[in-house]
């Protein structure tokens, strides 16, 4: 598909998503407004634009395109053989059939409305070409640089324009014959903010604007704090995404959306003000060190950006990585383009180039010929940098930021490696050169090979967001009993009052009490003690020594011969702790080991 659409169209076709459009249109309009040059900027949506496709017309431009008779024959077969029946009063009225249009949910029909697309963005071609329009012009650092006249997603386009002539054509007769209407920037393009400045908290409005759309949902509703948690996950924390994976979230906004996920979490729906027991750093940590798993958004943005430094080192075609090349040059190597100088503006490369240097610390080069990897300074042989490895000998080097394969000699006895030096070397230093040349010695330039760019942290050597977000979240902390306190044999609210005791922040009588609260402080199991943190857990192993006979058995059932001893205790605290009246107590600790759990038939 890629070799018979332009590159101005970006949905569907392999390689190419939706937010390279995002991001050219930033650019090329950020290139624009520094240049201080006027332009137009129209953005269209098609009306039915699957609907009113006409076949003739489409099977003209699959012609034109070179696609033989027997296939064009069969394309026009999978449009025209559909029957369509109209329910009336619940039944159908008989069958007829179409004679335009794609059918929505059909797998071939959008790679057909790319055909279809295809001829407008080659008419745009030759406007530009005839001059009718100039497009916007992205380049930088003396360079001419390439020129965006138009980017096409599905049934949304936008053009861009400039004066061709002399003659200014008013902006309200224009948008007259247009039938549209003058807008102003910021506005949105695919969803996403077009024009707005750097780190400009407003555009992030409407991520909030769901959250709390999303909250209304389930303000009514009675969640346990387990089932605030699946929630919270499974869609709270994902509503920013889109958003997280082109732009740099402002640190004003990330504590605000951060502040609705607490409050959801520790308070409901309703986001009462309830205590946070446990801080939201220790919640966004993993399971196995002691959090929930909730992402951090702060973090995750900067893992969704990391994309884009991979996509860069790694794709060569791709029409934004050759508009970001032309308007801020590459660095040595290719890898990824050099510093950017300039005010922010409007454009988001430079955010995202911000954190190239992190980036690449976590990732290493597979030696091809040679001709993209410093000899000294990039991770290519073992696991250390050969600079950081053998410091005395990059000191004696003769050229520091030399390739790969500078130091590769061939002659007519052999091939080798041979770094040079600027002086001869001492006794001593002679063992350090041994040990540089063992090293490489496993290793060859291979002629003709590309050098390849590869991801550290997985085995395959390819990048994902995932073992990113892990990398930046990473931190040492003391052993955590995750697997006894998250298990599947266990309701998630009864493995929610685990995790809170075992960050011993229970809410026990005597901490609702430093609260504020004024409540008589009288454990309700033994009816004689206060009731603590450390008293609770002996408390309720008496109270279950006196029930295994009991009525407790029969709430048992099967799910007693199922469970494992060392889960029990935790279903057998939470079972306790919710014979208590009010919400003075919601969760307790684990139990010691129980021995040996049964139920009577």
């Amino acid at each position: 598909m890629g070799e018979v659409i332009s590159d101005s169209q970006h949905a569907f076709v392999h390689g190419r998503q939706i937010l390279d459009a995002v991001l050219i249109a930033n650019e090329a309009l950020d290139s624009r407004l520094k240049g201080n040059n006027p332009g137009l900027l129209l953005k269209m949506d098609i009306e039915k634009a699957f609907d009113h496709v006409k076949w003739d017309f489409l099977m003209d431009v699959m012609s034109k395109m070179g696609f033989g008779h027997r296939w064009i024959k069969w394309m026009n077969w999978c449009c025209s053989t559909a029957s369509f029946s109209i329910l009336i009063n619940g039944s159908p009225s008989g069958f007829f059939r179409s004679s335009r249009g794609l059918r929505q949910g059909n797998p071939l029909s959008p790679y057909l409305f790319l055909f279809a697309m295809e001829a407008l963005s080659q008419l745009l071609s030759c406007a530009r070409n005839g001059g009718f329009i100039s497009g916007f012009r992205v380049g930088g650092r003396g360079r001419e640089g390439l020129i965006v006249s138009h980017l096409l997603i599905k049934s949304q386009s936008e053009q861009n324009g400039g004066h061709s002539s002399g003659e200014g054509i008013p902006m309200e007769t224009l948008a007259s014959v247009l039938g549209c209407k003058i807008g102003s920037l910021p506005t949105s393009y695919l969803g996403l903010p077009l024009g707005a400045p750097y780190i400009s908290t407003r555009v992030w409005d409407a991520v909030e604007e769901r959250f709390r759309k999303r909250l209304s949902l389930w303000k009514r509703q009675y969640l346990s704090k387990g089932g605030r948690l699946t929630l919270l996950k499974s869609t709270l924390s994902s509503l920013p995404t889109y958003f997280l994976s082109l732009f740099v979230i402002p640190k004003k906004v990330c504590a605000r959306l951060e502040k609705i996920q607490r409050d959801f979490l520790w308070g409901g729906g309703a986001l009462e003000n309830k205590p946070h027991l446990v801080s939201w750093k220790a919640i966004c940590a993993t399971k196995k060190e002691g959090g929930l798993g909730i992402r951090s958004l702060s973090t995750f943005n900067k893992a969704l950006l990391g994309k884009w430094l991979w996509r860069f080192a790694n794709e060569n075609e791709s029409l934004w990585k050759q508009i970001i090349s032309s308007k801020y040059d590459l660095q040595e190597g290719g890898w990824c383009s050099k510093g950017v100088r300039d005010r922010y503006g409007v454009g988001v490369w430079k955010a995202i180039r911000n954190g190239w240097e992190n980036f690449r610390s976590h990732s290493r080069f597979i030696i091809g010929d040679g001709t993209r990897v410093k000899f000294w300074k990039d991770l290519w042989c073992g696991n250390q940098a050969l600079e950081e490895a053998f410091p005395i000998l990059f000191n004696l080097s003769v050229n520091k930021d030399g390739w790969v394969a500078e130091a590769w000699e061939e002659e007519e006895v052999g091939e080798s490696w041979g770094p040079c030096f600027n002086r001869h070397l001492n006794d001593w230093e002679v063992g350090e050169v041994e040990s540089l040349l063992c090293k490489l010695h496993p290793l060859t330039i291979r002629r003709g090979v590309e050098d390849l760019f590869r991801w550290k942290e997985n085995k395959n050597g390819s990048f994902s967001v995932k073992s990113f977000y892990s990398l930046l979240s990473r931190d040492t902390k003391p052993p955590f009993p995750a697997r006894t306190i998250w298990t599947p044999w266990v309701p998630i609210r009864a493995s929610f009052f685990g995790w809170e005791a075992a960050w011993n922040r229970l809410l026990t009588t005597d901490r609702l009490k430093r609260f504020g609260w004024s409540i008589p402080n009288r454990c309700f199991l033994c009816k004689q003690e206060e009731e603590t943190t450390d008293h609770l857990p002996s408390s309720v192993l008496r109270e279950s020594q006196n029930v295994m006979a009991s009525d407790l058995l029969p709430f048992w059932g099967a799910l007693g011969d199922a469970l494992l001893c060392e889960k029990k205790p935790l279903g057998l605290a939470w079972f306790f702790c919710g014979q208590k009246k009010g919400e003075s107590l919601e969760s307790c600790p684990p139990l010691p080991d129980v021995d040996h759990l049964e139920r009577k038939e």
